[in-house]
Protein backbone atom coordinates (compact mmCIF):
# COMPACT_ATOMS: atom_id res chain seq x y z
CA UNK A 1 0.00 0.00 0.00
CA UNK A 2 3.14 2.62 0.43
CA UNK A 3 3.90 1.71 -2.95
CA UNK A 4 1.11 2.38 -4.45
CA UNK A 5 0.92 5.65 -5.73
CA UNK A 6 4.94 5.85 -5.87
CA UNK A 7 6.05 2.25 -7.11
CA UNK A 8 9.80 1.20 -6.17
CA UNK A 9 12.14 -0.02 -8.29
CA UNK A 10 11.75 -3.95 -8.27
CA UNK A 11 15.11 -4.36 -6.74
CA UNK A 12 14.21 -2.79 -3.46
CA UNK A 13 10.72 -4.28 -3.47
CA UNK A 14 12.47 -7.30 -3.76
CA UNK A 15 14.59 -6.48 -0.96
CA UNK A 16 12.23 -5.56 1.31
CA UNK A 17 9.78 -8.42 0.76
CA UNK A 18 12.98 -10.57 2.06
CA UNK A 19 12.82 -8.21 5.31
CA UNK A 20 9.26 -8.66 5.22
CA UNK A 21 9.31 -12.61 5.05
CA UNK A 22 12.13 -12.86 7.90
CA UNK A 23 10.65 -10.80 9.98
CA UNK A 24 7.59 -12.98 9.71
CA UNK A 25 8.99 -16.10 10.70
CA UNK A 26 12.27 -14.86 13.10
CA UNK A 27 10.14 -16.14 15.99
CA UNK A 28 9.32 -19.68 14.61
CA UNK A 29 12.93 -20.15 13.80
CA UNK A 30 14.39 -19.68 16.97
CA UNK A 31 11.46 -21.64 18.37
CA UNK A 32 12.65 -24.57 16.52
CA UNK A 33 15.93 -23.54 17.33
CA UNK A 34 15.08 -24.26 21.25
CA UNK A 35 13.00 -27.37 20.29
CA UNK A 36 16.25 -28.70 18.76
CA UNK A 37 18.57 -27.88 22.00
CA UNK A 38 15.72 -29.31 24.10
CA UNK A 39 15.31 -32.69 21.59
CA UNK A 40 19.34 -32.88 22.02
CA UNK A 41 19.42 -32.94 25.80
CA UNK A 42 16.50 -34.99 26.06
CA UNK A 43 17.92 -37.65 23.94
CA UNK A 44 21.36 -37.32 25.93
CA UNK A 45 19.70 -37.70 29.47
CA UNK A 46 18.00 -40.91 27.97
CA UNK A 47 21.29 -42.48 27.49
CA UNK A 48 22.41 -41.66 30.17
CA UNK A 49 19.75 -43.12 32.29
CA UNK A 50 19.66 -46.35 29.95
CA UNK A 51 23.85 -46.66 30.88
CA UNK A 52 22.93 -46.70 34.47
CA UNK A 53 20.51 -49.00 34.19
CA UNK A 54 22.93 -51.52 32.04
CA UNK A 55 25.41 -50.92 34.65
CA UNK A 56 23.41 -51.55 37.77
CA UNK A 57 24.93 -54.47 39.85
CA UNK A 58 22.87 -57.54 40.18
CA UNK A 59 25.78 -59.40 42.24
CA UNK A 60 24.60 -58.69 45.66
CA UNK A 61 20.77 -59.62 45.00
CA UNK A 62 18.84 -62.20 47.11
CA UNK A 63 16.04 -63.28 46.11
CA UNK A 64 13.25 -63.04 48.93
CA UNK A 65 12.12 -65.49 51.23
CA UNK A 66 9.66 -68.05 49.78
CA UNK A 67 6.34 -67.60 51.95
CA UNK A 68 4.86 -70.68 53.54
CA UNK A 69 2.18 -72.59 51.91
CA UNK A 70 -0.12 -72.25 54.47
CA UNK A 71 0.15 -68.83 55.09
CA UNK A 72 -2.51 -66.40 53.63
CA UNK A 73 -1.87 -63.02 51.63
CA UNK A 74 -3.43 -60.29 53.85
CA UNK A 75 -4.50 -57.25 51.48
CA UNK A 76 -6.26 -55.65 54.79
CA UNK A 77 -3.12 -53.93 55.16
CA UNK A 78 -2.12 -52.84 51.88
CA UNK A 79 -2.87 -49.58 50.34
CA UNK A 80 -4.44 -49.81 47.46
CA UNK A 81 -3.20 -47.69 45.44
CA UNK A 82 0.80 -49.16 46.05
CA UNK A 83 -0.73 -52.36 45.06
CA UNK A 84 -1.80 -50.86 41.98
CA UNK A 85 1.67 -48.85 41.78
CA UNK A 86 3.57 -52.55 42.37
CA UNK A 87 1.54 -53.56 39.07
CA UNK A 88 2.08 -50.50 36.77
CA UNK A 89 -1.41 -50.45 36.98
CA UNK A 90 -2.24 -46.81 38.65
CA UNK A 91 -1.22 -43.67 39.82
CA UNK A 92 -0.37 -40.48 38.33
CA UNK A 93 2.57 -39.59 35.52
CA UNK A 94 6.03 -38.62 37.04
CA UNK A 95 7.63 -35.63 36.06
CA UNK A 96 9.97 -37.48 33.86
CA UNK A 97 7.18 -39.46 31.84
CA UNK A 98 5.25 -35.70 31.25
CA UNK A 99 8.47 -34.44 30.18
CA UNK A 100 9.08 -37.68 28.05
CA UNK A 101 5.79 -37.54 26.31
CA UNK A 102 5.88 -33.99 25.36
CA UNK A 103 9.10 -34.36 24.14
CA UNK A 104 7.96 -37.57 21.93
CA UNK A 105 5.43 -35.22 20.44
CA UNK A 106 7.82 -32.50 20.36
CA UNK A 107 10.01 -34.09 18.24
CA UNK A 108 7.21 -34.55 15.48
CA UNK A 109 5.68 -31.29 15.19
CA UNK A 110 9.56 -29.67 15.21
CA UNK A 111 10.00 -31.89 12.01
CA UNK A 112 6.78 -30.88 10.05
CA UNK A 113 6.95 -27.22 10.89
CA UNK A 114 11.12 -27.37 9.87
CA UNK A 115 10.06 -29.51 6.73
CA UNK A 116 7.05 -27.04 5.82
CA UNK A 117 9.22 -23.65 6.18
CA UNK A 118 12.29 -24.91 4.47
CA UNK A 119 9.85 -25.89 1.24
CA UNK A 120 7.95 -22.48 1.54
CA UNK A 121 11.19 -20.68 1.86
CA UNK A 122 12.07 -22.07 -1.58
CA UNK A 123 9.16 -21.77 -2.94
CA UNK A 124 9.17 -17.82 -1.88
CA UNK A 125 12.79 -17.37 -3.25
CA UNK A 126 11.67 -19.06 -6.48
CA UNK A 127 8.71 -16.98 -6.77
CA UNK A 128 9.97 -13.81 -5.76
CA UNK A 129 13.16 -14.22 -8.75
CA UNK A 130 10.01 -14.30 -11.10
CA UNK A 131 8.50 -11.43 -10.05
CA UNK A 132 5.29 -13.00 -8.82
CA UNK A 133 4.00 -10.70 -6.12
CA UNK A 134 0.58 -12.11 -5.93
CA UNK A 135 1.90 -15.37 -5.29
CA UNK A 136 3.99 -14.48 -2.63
CA UNK A 137 2.11 -12.88 -1.08
CA UNK A 138 -0.21 -16.28 -1.04
CA UNK A 139 2.74 -17.68 0.14
CA UNK A 140 3.01 -15.65 3.11
CA UNK A 141 -0.43 -15.65 3.83
CA UNK A 142 -0.63 -19.31 4.22
CA UNK A 143 2.69 -20.36 5.49
CA UNK A 144 2.07 -17.92 8.33
CA UNK A 145 -1.33 -19.63 9.07
CA UNK A 146 -0.14 -23.21 8.31
CA UNK A 147 3.36 -22.88 10.71
CA UNK A 148 1.05 -20.85 13.30
CA UNK A 149 -1.31 -24.55 14.01
CA UNK A 150 2.21 -26.19 14.41
CA UNK A 151 3.21 -23.77 16.79
CA UNK A 152 0.13 -23.73 19.00
CA UNK A 153 0.19 -27.63 18.47
CA UNK A 154 3.84 -26.98 20.50
CA UNK A 155 2.24 -25.04 22.95
CA UNK A 156 -0.78 -27.04 23.42
CA UNK A 157 1.39 -30.17 24.32
CA UNK A 158 3.15 -28.83 27.03
CA UNK A 159 -0.18 -28.08 28.48
CA UNK A 160 -1.96 -31.04 28.08
CA UNK A 161 0.62 -32.85 29.74
CA UNK A 162 1.45 -30.83 32.85
CA UNK A 163 -2.24 -28.91 32.75
CA UNK A 164 -4.36 -30.79 31.55
CA UNK A 165 -7.48 -28.98 33.29
CA UNK A 166 -6.78 -26.22 31.34
CA UNK A 167 -9.33 -24.59 29.00
CA UNK A 168 -7.09 -24.22 25.41
CA UNK A 169 -8.92 -21.34 24.77
CA UNK A 170 -7.56 -19.47 26.90
CA UNK A 171 -3.67 -20.68 26.89
CA UNK A 172 -3.92 -18.39 23.18
CA UNK A 173 -6.73 -16.46 23.31
CA UNK A 174 -7.94 -15.54 19.57
CA UNK A 175 -6.18 -17.83 18.09
CA UNK A 176 -7.83 -19.25 15.13
CA UNK A 177 -7.04 -22.10 12.88
CA UNK A 178 -7.33 -22.81 9.07
CA UNK A 179 -11.04 -23.57 8.94
CA UNK A 180 -11.42 -21.42 12.20
CA UNK A 181 -10.24 -18.16 9.77
CA UNK A 182 -12.01 -19.52 6.72
CA UNK A 183 -15.28 -19.89 8.71
CA UNK A 184 -14.87 -16.23 9.82
CA UNK A 185 -14.12 -15.23 6.47
CA UNK A 186 -16.76 -16.75 4.88
CA UNK A 187 -19.64 -15.69 7.49
CA UNK A 188 -18.07 -11.68 7.41
CA UNK A 189 -18.18 -12.09 3.79
CA UNK A 190 -21.78 -12.84 3.50
CA UNK A 191 -22.95 -10.33 5.80
CA UNK A 192 -20.66 -7.54 4.25
CA UNK A 193 -22.56 -8.66 0.84
CA UNK A 194 -25.77 -8.51 1.99
CA UNK A 195 -25.39 -5.15 3.41
CA UNK A 196 -23.37 -3.44 0.91
CA UNK A 197 -25.42 -4.95 -2.18
CA UNK A 198 -29.01 -3.42 -0.59
CA UNK A 199 -27.10 0.37 -0.50
CA UNK A 200 -25.72 -0.25 -3.89
CA UNK A 201 -28.89 -1.08 -5.62
CA UNK A 202 -30.36 2.06 -4.51
CA UNK A 203 -27.43 3.89 -4.77
CA UNK A 204 -27.72 2.62 -8.78
CA UNK A 205 -31.07 3.11 -9.25
CA UNK A 206 -31.64 6.54 -11.41
CA UNK A 207 -35.27 6.64 -10.20
CA UNK A 208 -33.95 7.17 -6.18
CA UNK A 209 -31.56 10.05 -6.81
CA UNK A 210 -32.78 12.05 -3.54
CA UNK A 211 -31.42 8.34 -1.60
CA UNK A 212 -28.15 8.38 -3.30
CA UNK A 213 -25.91 10.30 -0.63
CA UNK A 214 -27.28 8.45 2.13
CA UNK A 215 -26.60 5.45 0.38
CA UNK A 216 -23.19 6.13 -0.49
CA UNK A 217 -22.23 7.21 2.98
CA UNK A 218 -23.98 3.83 4.28
CA UNK A 219 -21.53 1.82 1.82
CA UNK A 220 -18.41 4.36 2.86
CA UNK A 221 -19.04 3.41 6.62
CA UNK A 222 -19.98 -0.48 5.93
CA UNK A 223 -16.38 -0.58 4.48
CA UNK A 224 -14.47 1.60 6.82
CA UNK A 225 -15.58 -0.68 9.59
CA UNK A 226 -15.08 -3.98 6.94
CA UNK A 227 -11.37 -2.73 6.71
CA UNK A 228 -10.73 -2.74 10.56
CA UNK A 229 -12.37 -5.94 11.42
CA UNK A 230 -11.38 -9.16 12.25
CA UNK A 231 -13.01 -10.79 9.14
CA UNK A 232 -10.66 -8.51 7.10
CA UNK A 233 -7.17 -9.21 9.05
CA UNK A 234 -8.03 -12.90 8.31
CA UNK A 235 -8.77 -12.81 4.55
CA UNK A 236 -5.72 -13.52 2.25
CA UNK A 237 -3.53 -11.20 1.37
CA UNK A 238 -4.17 -10.61 -1.82
CA UNK A 239 -7.74 -10.71 -1.08
CA UNK A 240 -6.97 -8.30 1.90
CA UNK A 241 -4.94 -5.55 -0.12
CA UNK A 242 -7.89 -5.69 -2.73
CA UNK A 243 -10.37 -4.34 0.31
CA UNK A 244 -8.65 -2.01 1.62
CA UNK A 245 -7.83 -0.46 -2.30
CA UNK A 246 -11.77 -0.40 -2.47
CA UNK A 247 -12.32 1.37 1.23
CA UNK A 248 -9.72 3.80 -0.09
CA UNK A 249 -11.07 4.54 -3.13
CA UNK A 250 -14.64 5.23 -1.88
CA UNK A 251 -13.32 7.44 0.70
CA UNK A 252 -11.35 9.81 -1.99
CA UNK A 253 -13.66 9.60 -5.14
CA UNK A 254 -16.25 11.96 -5.67
CA UNK A 255 -20.06 10.34 -6.08
CA UNK A 256 -19.87 10.08 -9.89
CA UNK A 257 -17.02 7.70 -9.19
CA UNK A 258 -17.75 6.28 -6.47
CA UNK A 259 -20.75 4.92 -7.54
CA UNK A 260 -18.67 2.94 -10.39
CA UNK A 261 -16.51 1.66 -7.96
CA UNK A 262 -19.46 0.50 -5.58
CA UNK A 263 -20.44 -1.35 -8.50
CA UNK A 264 -17.10 -3.07 -8.97
CA UNK A 265 -16.90 -3.79 -5.30
CA UNK A 266 -20.40 -5.82 -5.05
CA UNK A 267 -19.44 -7.90 -7.65
CA UNK A 268 -15.94 -8.03 -6.28
CA UNK A 269 -17.39 -9.75 -3.19
CA UNK A 270 -19.75 -11.64 -5.08
CA UNK A 271 -16.63 -13.43 -7.06
CA UNK A 272 -15.13 -14.48 -3.05
CA UNK A 273 -17.77 -16.91 -2.91
CA UNK A 274 -14.92 -19.12 -4.48
CA UNK A 275 -13.22 -19.55 -0.62
CA UNK A 276 -16.12 -22.19 -0.83
CA UNK A 277 -14.11 -24.28 -2.97
CA UNK A 278 -11.27 -24.28 -0.33
CA UNK A 279 -10.85 -27.63 0.84
CA UNK A 280 -11.07 -26.90 4.69
CA UNK A 281 -14.21 -25.55 3.96
CA UNK A 282 -15.37 -28.23 1.29
CA UNK A 283 -14.36 -31.17 4.39
CA UNK A 284 -15.90 -29.23 6.61
CA UNK A 285 -19.14 -28.80 4.49
CA UNK A 286 -19.65 -32.04 3.69
CA UNK A 287 -18.76 -33.46 7.83
CA UNK A 288 -21.51 -31.04 8.82
CA UNK A 289 -24.11 -31.83 6.41
CA UNK A 290 -23.76 -35.81 7.31
CA UNK A 291 -23.99 -34.44 10.98
CA UNK A 292 -27.02 -32.62 10.33
CA UNK A 293 -28.48 -35.44 7.96
CA UNK A 294 -27.92 -38.27 10.56
CA UNK A 295 -29.65 -35.91 14.05
CA UNK A 296 -32.48 -34.81 12.14
CA UNK A 297 -32.68 -38.55 10.94
CA UNK A 298 -32.83 -39.15 14.49
CA UNK A 299 -35.32 -36.23 15.20
CA UNK A 300 -37.80 -37.43 12.98
CA UNK A 301 -38.21 -41.11 13.94
CA UNK A 302 -38.49 -39.96 17.48
CA UNK A 303 -40.90 -36.80 17.09
CA UNK A 304 -43.96 -38.98 18.57
CA UNK A 305 -42.23 -41.28 20.87
CA UNK A 306 -39.73 -39.02 22.33
CA UNK A 307 -39.79 -34.82 22.51
CA UNK A 308 -36.92 -34.16 24.82
CA UNK A 309 -34.95 -36.72 22.93
CA UNK A 310 -36.40 -35.37 19.28
CA UNK A 311 -35.76 -31.83 20.43
CA UNK A 312 -32.21 -32.27 21.51
CA UNK A 313 -31.67 -33.75 17.89
CA UNK A 314 -32.85 -30.93 16.09
CA UNK A 315 -30.86 -28.27 18.38
CA UNK A 316 -28.00 -30.03 17.29
CA UNK A 317 -28.85 -29.70 13.62
CA UNK A 318 -29.73 -26.12 14.45
CA UNK A 319 -26.59 -25.63 15.57
CA UNK A 320 -24.73 -27.49 12.43
CA UNK A 321 -26.69 -25.42 10.33
CA UNK A 322 -25.09 -22.07 11.82
CA UNK A 323 -21.60 -23.29 10.77
CA UNK A 324 -22.81 -22.84 7.13
CA UNK A 325 -23.44 -19.44 7.36
CA UNK A 326 -22.06 -17.78 4.01
CA UNK A 327 -21.88 -20.42 1.79
CA UNK A 328 -25.04 -19.74 -0.09
CA UNK A 329 -27.34 -16.95 -0.28
CA UNK A 330 -30.22 -19.40 -0.30
CA UNK A 331 -28.79 -21.54 2.41
CA UNK A 332 -28.43 -17.77 4.43
CA UNK A 333 -32.49 -16.84 3.94
CA UNK A 334 -33.40 -20.08 5.19
CA UNK A 335 -31.25 -20.10 8.21
CA UNK A 336 -32.20 -16.78 9.17
CA UNK A 337 -35.74 -17.99 9.17
CA UNK A 338 -34.60 -20.45 11.53
CA UNK A 339 -33.40 -18.51 14.07
CA UNK A 340 -36.60 -16.05 13.74
CA UNK A 341 -38.85 -18.98 14.12
CA UNK A 342 -37.79 -21.44 16.19
CA UNK A 343 -40.26 -23.07 18.44
CA UNK A 344 -40.38 -20.94 22.03
CA UNK A 345 -41.92 -24.39 23.33
CA UNK A 346 -42.36 -28.32 22.94
CA UNK A 347 -45.55 -28.14 21.60
CA UNK A 348 -45.44 -31.17 18.82
CA UNK A 349 -46.81 -28.75 15.84
CA UNK A 350 -43.98 -26.69 16.68
CA UNK A 351 -41.24 -29.11 16.61
CA UNK A 352 -42.52 -30.22 13.46
CA UNK A 353 -42.33 -26.82 12.15
CA UNK A 354 -38.86 -26.60 13.45
CA UNK A 355 -37.87 -29.66 12.10
CA UNK A 356 -39.52 -29.06 8.25
CA UNK A 357 -37.64 -26.09 8.25
CA UNK A 358 -34.66 -28.10 9.22
CA UNK A 359 -34.59 -30.26 6.49
CA UNK A 360 -34.84 -27.51 3.92
CA UNK A 361 -32.13 -26.25 5.21
CA UNK A 362 -30.55 -29.21 4.74
CA UNK A 363 -31.91 -30.38 1.50
CA UNK A 364 -30.59 -26.69 -0.23
CA UNK A 365 -27.08 -26.86 1.51
CA UNK A 366 -26.80 -30.59 -0.26
CA UNK A 367 -27.72 -29.36 -3.24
Amino acid sequence: METREAPEDPQSGTLRMRKLWEDTFRGLRELLGYAKTVLAEGKGQRKESQSEEAAFDFDDFEAPPSRPDNEELDLGSADIGDLLDGLGGGGEKTEAERWSGVLERLSSIEYGLSSQLDEATQRFAIALAAGEMNQVLGLLDDTQSSTSEGVHAVVSVIYEEFLPDTNPATVVPGYLTSLGRALLVRRGLADIATKLTAQNDALQNPEKTDEHEAALASIRQQMRGFVASVVCRAMRAADRWQMVEFERELSEQPPGLAKMTSEGLVKYIDSLASINQREVLVLHDQRTLEEMRDSLSTARQLLDLSAATAREMMDRAYQAAQRLRGRHPATDALIIQLERYAPTSSAPAESARFLERLEAVLSAGGS
